[in-house]
């Protein structure tokens, strides 16, 4: 399998020279957790009501620990943990949590290993052994996503 690419350019930028061009990966379904309960019960002894089950209760208690403030870790898949975005306030005491916490996001850090000590970077485990391809009619750069502002 492959994961499949089409470009698409950059209008954000005020000048016209830096509207590069970038690679975008072009999504093509989604999967549910009924399409993964199935496929995991071909691989496993489990039914398909037991991953359902599993993977129901594993989100069930995730959002539990990531509501106490925990992280949560789940070996070979990643890190999960809670960010609030706000709004600044000129002192802390106008900071009102009523007002000006905007949204709280679940961030995701897939799991990975470290390349080396002097460079730092990290090979996320999800994306090792992946071939990229052009998304059919996007070969070389044709049929370029214009509309974007990325």
């Amino acid at each position: 399998m492959a994961i499949f690419i089409r470009l698409r350019q950059d209008k954000m930028s005020p000048q016209r020279e830096h509207h590069k061009y970038y690679a975008h990966i072009v999504r093509t379904g989604d999967v549910t957790t009924e399409d993964l309960a199935a496929r995991i019960q071909e691989n496993t002894t489990f039914s398909r009501g037991e991953v359902r089950g599993l993977i129901d209760e594993l989100v069930d208690e995730m959002k539990l620990e990531l509501s106490n403030g925990h992280t949560v870790c789940l070996d070979g898949f990643g890190r999960f943990h809670l960010s609030v975005e706000s709004e600044g306030a000129e002192t802390p005491r106008n900071f009102d949590i009523g007002h000006d916490i905007k949204r709280i996001k679940c961030k995701f850090l897939p799991a990975g290993t470290r390349s080396g000590h002097q460079t730092g970077k990290v090979m996320q485990l999800f994306g090792k052994d992946v071939d990229v391809k052009w998304f059919p009619g996007c070969e070389n750069g044709k049929n370029i996503d214009k509309n974007s502002n990325r």
